[in-house]
């Protein structure tokens, strides 16, 4: 099978796209062209309307707390596969665009058909990381 090492480096490929610093979404709004740079060292273009329905759903006090892009973690911890995202304000602002309850304070978990829909409408504010 794999070794350890041939295991990590394998998922360090398959995460190269992510981002080498995530930025505020209040500061992406002020951007004409708002992007962030990967750590593959390509700049990735997000959609404005993205950013702006994000911000639609954040409340006053979370506005400059959001990072983009948000980052949806394979979940390896439950007895199937599922994914996550993290973070107090990623996690709320994700479980309202997908209709869902949170799972603890700083966490949303869901499965496959919610990556799809969450993808559908958000493709360029958020990533998949991938995580053994």
């Amino acid at each position: 099978m794999f070794s350890e090492s041939t295991l990590q480096r394998f998922i360090v490929v398959m995460n190269r796209h992510l981002p080498a610093q995530r930025r505020a979404l209040a500061d992406l709004l002020l951007e004409k062209e708002p992007c962030y740079e990967g750590k593959d060292g390509n700049r990735y273009k997000l959609d404005m309307a993205e950013l702006q329905y994000l911000d639609s759903l954040l409340d006053f006090f979370d506005k400059g707390k959001l990072r983009i892009p948000i980052l949806v973690m394979t979940d390896t911890g439950g007895d199937c596969g599922a994914w996550k995202v993290t973070g107090r304000v990623e996690a709320k602002v994700i479980a309202k665009v997908l209709e869902r309850d949170l799972d603890t304070e700083d966490m949303v978990r869901f499965f496959h058909p919610h990556l799809h829909e969450l993808r559908k409408k958000l493709p360029t504010s958020t990533t998949i990381m991938y995580m053994p």
